[in-house]
């Protein structure tokens, strides 16, 4: 593991923080970029194609203020249909690495962007995460090269956890397996910074509506505000995704990191 492990904890604590919520998530980047002086960085989840879509970037953030969202997601979509592995193995999935093992991979100039390095590991059976980092093998690059790969990791996991509450909230268990399918969207729109009005406006419901499916989660949760909603939220988050965090950082590795992988474009 990383010699810095004071460093390596905080990174970890905060990236629990950060994966909350889809909005947090989306502060990453920028997170990171100052944290381990990497600029500019940038966080996508892809969700692969099936038989009946093709595959959607389901979040995608930079630390850099100049990128484009739209850009950004053309960017993601464009790495993971175009970056093919050299050998004949499953796209993606690494020959001679377990598809939940994170690895690194290398590629070349993509749409215009700079060289970059891209750290990525499944999140579940459907997503991947890509952590990704637009500039030459720096001595930063080069130092951070263990932490990178192990919050990828972490990334990983916790965006895998948040992607299964999102899409399945019954699995956080009583009382917020009593929630409506409406009330769920309710409730997750009130995980974000949005005011009452600002949240009534972004999901198309009247004030009286949205009011009202207010106070039928907070009688079903057993709550009284926003704030006491949002902490017994966060508390479940927690508890599900307890048995999926890291190892502690003391721990000493099995074996060496990965070594970067080159993607034919």
């Amino acid at each position: 593991m990383p010699q810095n492990t004071e460093k390596l904890m905080d990174i970890t604590v905060s990236l629990a923080d950060f994966t909350l919520s889809p909005e947090l998530a989306a502060r990453i980047p920028g997170y990171l970029s100052r944290t381990l002086n990497l600029e500019p960085l940038t966080l996508a989840v892809v969700r692969n194609a099936d038989d009946k879509n093709g595959p959607k970037v389901i979040l995608v953030a930079s630390s850099s203020t100049l990128a484009e969202e739209s850009s950004l997601v053309q960017y993601a979509l464009d790495l993971h249909e175009k970056a093919t592995p050299v050998q004949d193995t499953p796209p993606l999935r690494l020959a001679g690495v377990h598809a939940t093992t994170s690895s690194t991979i290398t590629i070349g100039d993509l749409d215009g962007y700079p060289h970059a390095t891209i750290y990525t590991r499944m999140a579940d059976d459907l997503h991947r995460v890509y952590l990704i980092v637009h500039q030459d093998d720096s001595a930063a690059l080069a130092a951070s090269q263990n932490i990178l790969i192990h919050i990828t990791n972490e990334l990983g996991k916790l965006l895998g956890s948040l992607l299964a509450w999102q899409a399945n909230p019954e699995i956080l268990r009583a009382p917020f397996d009593q929630l409506t399918d409406r009330e769920w969207i309710v409730l997750r729109g009130l995980n974000s910074e949005d005011g009452e009005k600002q949240l009534a406006d972004r999901l198309g419901l009247s004030p009286h509506t949205l009011h009202s499916h207010i106070k039928s989660i907070y009688r079903k949760i057993d709550v009284q505000g926003r704030l006491p909603l949002l902490l017994r939220l966060n508390a479940a988050v927690r508890e599900l995704r307890a048995v999926s965090l890291a190892p502690t950082v003391t721990e000493q590795p099995r074996r060496a990191p990965t070594r970067p992988v080159a993607y034919a474009m």
